[in-house]
């Protein structure tokens, strides 16, 4: 195969269902299933969707659609890839590598800030300058062991009629959770309906909280209650929550992928997960760590001035980024920041204070890699004065995405 005859465009419209049968034989499951979830997503559409051409065949497709991610309390435009799939016998030929490159180009027009993904392997899509920008925790916990407390009984189950009080209730936590996605009704209204399951903390006819799960059977017959989404906007409203989820009787394990900064482990009797494996003396499992969505920075001087950072700090700093993929990204800028917030401009041949690569850069912006630590790594060419000083004005919690918004 000659890469260098694929070409990669947007679908039209009639191309759908050959769309539809290349997911279903990339991820599995029914083609025509495939073709509903693409035509009743309220998050894009075809004109979203690319299609690698071989010989006349499709022979791969992605999805780039516009949306609001949360980061240090104010939305940033990203540019989300899914559905990034390759018929089994182009794979390896670099068919994907192709489509995303042109992806990037693609959003680099469109003045996306950053881009995340959910990636099948954190190595492969390092090589276009993304990396992992969040941890999750996994839970595996007996109810037996949580803590109880009265606000239990102030739990019930959703109906319809709590829809709109959690959207609202929602949209006023986005600022305070590093990761989040903006939801619109229609975005909500299709969550909902996958969600067959769900309670609520109502606290006089106030939702203050929820949480969606499924139960499942696990290998030994154990009935598993798998958390889907956590939410309390109030201390109460958690307590409630866990309460609630200790005194169940549908199921004898829970099961929870939960951001890095919960206090769930604070409500446990004894600090153990279910069927804990002993690491030697007194060291027995909690919950085990695994890496989370990845995202790079798609236009730098957007991705540096739509963010806050610590107020009271000032600074002016010459960055220099390696980008092969933006060129536009490696033209030495200055940063200036006044009381939190951010202005770039040209530095023409200044010299840089810092140097470093686009993905070490999404890494320290997003909150997940200390400056400091990046320098240790080699990764960061700067001095320890200008670490601190990143470090200082980039104090994120943990970028956590909902399992509502995954894609």
């Amino acid at each position: 195969m000659n890469i260098d005859a694929v070409t990669v465009r947007p679908i039209v419209p009639d191309e759908l269902e050959t769309v539809a049968q290349l997911r279903a034989t990339g991820f599995g499951g029914d083609k025509e299933k495939a073709l509903n979830a693409i035509k009743n997503n309220p998050r894009y559409n075809a004109s979203h969707i690319i299609a690698a051409k071989y010989e006349g065949e499709i022979v791969g497709t992605s999805t780039t659609f516009p949306a609001q991610m949360w980061l240090s309390g104010v939305p940033m435009s990203v540019g989300a890839v899914a559905a990034v799939t390759v018929l089994p016998e182009y794979q390896n030929l670099g068919v994907a590598a192709k489509m995303m490159k042109s992806s990037i180009a693609g959003m680099y027009d469109q003045a996306q800030a950053l881009s995340v993904l959910f990636p099948f392997s954190h190595k492969y899509y390092r090589q276009f300058g993304y990396g992992t920008v969040g941890d999750l925790h996994a839970y595996r916990i007996d109810p037996n062991n949580i803590t109880v407390s009265e606000e239990g009984h102030k739990v019930r189950p959703f109906v319809m009629d709590d829809l709109p009080i959690m959207r609202v209730l929602y949209k006023g936590e986005l600022t305070w959770h590093n990761g989040w996605f903006t939801r619109s009704n229609q975005w909500w209204d299709k969550i909902i309906s996958q969600w067959p399951n769900m309670m609520v903390f109502d606290n006089d006819d106030m939702i203050a909280g929820y949480y969606s799960y499924d139960i499942k059977s696990g290998q030994d017959g154990e009935r598993i209650l798998q958390i889907n989404e956590f939410f309390a906007a109030d201390a109460e409203a958690f307590r409630g929550l866990i309460s609630y989820l200790a005194a169940q009787d549908e199921a004898d394990v829970i099961e929870y992928l939960a951001p890095a900064d919960t206090p769930l482990r604070h409500c446990l009797r004894q600090p153990i997960a279910a069927n804990a494996q002993n690491r030697g003396w007194i060291f027995n499992d909690l919950c085990h760590i695994t890496p989370g969505p990845v995202a790079r920075i798609i236009n730098l001087p957007k991705a540096l001035t739509t963010r806050f950072y610590t107020r009271g700090v000032s600074g002016r700093k010459v960055l220099k980024v390696a980008d092969p993929l933006i060129p536009a990204n490696e033209e030495t800028i200055a940063f200036r920041l006044v009381d939190g917030r951010a202005e770039t401009h040209p530095a023409g041949n200044k010299k840089p204070d810092i140097e470093t690569d686009i993905t070490t850069l999404t890494q320290i912006l997003c909150g997940y890699m200390k400056a400091m630590d990046a320098h240790r790594l080699g990764r960061f060419k700067t001095d320890e004065d200008t670490c601190s000083w990143l470090d200082k004005i980039i104090v994120d919690t943990p970028l956590f995405i909902q399992a509502g918004d995954w894609f």
